[in-house]
């Protein structure tokens, strides 16, 4: 089995009671089979608390009391580790922060942004984000059901897909544009059954002169601030309409609408926000291009079950065009000041809505592929302006 992962991985510790949003708190806790059916012999007083705090709906989990897992305990700390040992944790505790995904003897582990250490290590790194790979001698005992051509190709692409987002030569909302643009070409030559020919996009776009002259022709999209006004507001509204995972969440997304869209404030004052926070933050941009390549490296292989890998970008790309639009929030409201402590906030609470909801996750998809507020040309006009 070959293991890729980030190199910020191995550097991972959970800091357990000192965290300041506990994993145990704000969200379902979903029990996989075996666990459920270990809880279910548990015996004692314990194992009368496991079973009343237990349902079997469409799936097992707890039932949560105040919004928190009913063993998260008083010190932060959880009851079913304490009595019961790490190995009866459920798979969701044990494996949390960690996201897995396997592609016949590939096996990819990343962290999840929802996880404030986790986010941390993903966008505190100036240097670009690396990758490891090792093969290990695990036995693989079942292949995913997958086309290996076009596994292999999108495998290729995703490579070539963060060697743009990590060439720090190009302006960063530049090279966004160019990712979307390529991968725009690589789903055309998927939906004609063409594989053979991604080869050929990859080779364009490997060019000198065709990457220079694509930059170029990017002026043309300029001087359209009060489209990405419009639309911004737009996305805005689309987000504010998906599953509420935290009470909190529909707050940040309102106070965005009142401070940065209401009547009163207009085009102007949103088009100055964003070309002061640009001047203000631009020793950080890094940690976009971190984001970006977080979300590439998370979701473009899983297009391989979809076909479907252009929508896997633009969610890439609008995911840190709403994250840095509440950056700009936050730091207004911040008296024009913006911590780390601030970002990771802000990215840890839009991974929890967006990423640990299928629903979300399922109706963003069908909102990127349907609505023409996120085609290609509308997305790089947010992107050049």
């Amino acid at each position: 089995m070959r293991i890729r992962v980030p190199h910020y991985y191995k550097n991972f510790k959970c800091i357990g009671a000192a965290c300041t949003d506990t994993c145990c708190a704000g969200w379902e806790v979903v029990i996989d089979e075996k666990s459920y059916k270990f809880y279910k012999t548990v015996q004692g007083d314990f194992g009368q608390r496991l079973k009343a705090t237990m349902i079997s709906t469409d799936e097992n989990s707890f039932i949560l009391q105040n919004g928190n897992c009913p063993f998260l305990n008083e010190n932060k700390l959880c009851d079913i580790y304490t009595e019961l040992g790490e190995d009866k944790l459920c798979e969701t505790c044990k494996t949390y922060p960690r996201f897995l995904e396997e592609f016949g003897d590939l096996r990819e582990i990343g962290i999840s942004l929802s996880c404030m250490e986790a986010a941390k290590l993903i966008i505190g790194n100036q240097e670009p984000v690396t990758f490891e790979l090792e093969n290990n001698n695990e036995i693989i005992t079942t292949y995913n059901n997958i086309n290996p051509e076009l596994f292999m190709n999108l495998y290729s692409a995703r490579k070539v897909t963060i060697d743009i987002l990590q060439n720090r030569s190009i302006d960063l909302n530049s090279r966004i544009a160019l990712i979307i643009a390529f991968t725009q070409d690589i789903q055309e030559k998927i939906d004609r059954d063409k594989l053979s020919q991604i080869s050929d996009v990859k080779k364009k776009y490997a060019k000198v002169d065709f990457v220079k002259n694509y930059i170029n022709e990017l002026d043309r999209y300029k001087d359209n601030a009060l489209e990405k006004y419009e639309n911004m507001s737009k996305y805005m509204n689309i987000f504010r309409n998906l599953e509420m995972i935290n009470d909190n969440w529909p707050h940040i997304i309102n106070r965005d609408l009142e401070c940065l869209h209401n009547t009163n404030a207009g085009e102007q004052f949103f088009a100055q926000q964003y070309s002061d926070f640009d001047a203000y933050y631009q020793d950080k941009t890094y940690e976009f291009e971190n984001l970006l390549v977080y979300f590439v490296f998370r979701y473009y292989l899983k297009s391989v079950y979809d076909e479907d890998v252009l929508s896997k970008v633009k969610m890439a790309v609008v995911s840190v065009l709403i994250i840095k639009e509440l950056d700009i929030v936050r730091w207004i409201d911040n008296g024009y000041k913006f911590e780390e402590a601030d970002q990771i906030d802000i990215i840890h609470m839009y991974s929890k809505e967006i990423e640990h909801s299928d629903l979300n996750l399922e109706a963003l998809a069908q909102a990127l592929k349907s609505n023409e507020i996120f085609d290609m040309e509308q997305l790089i006009i947010m992107l050049m302006n």
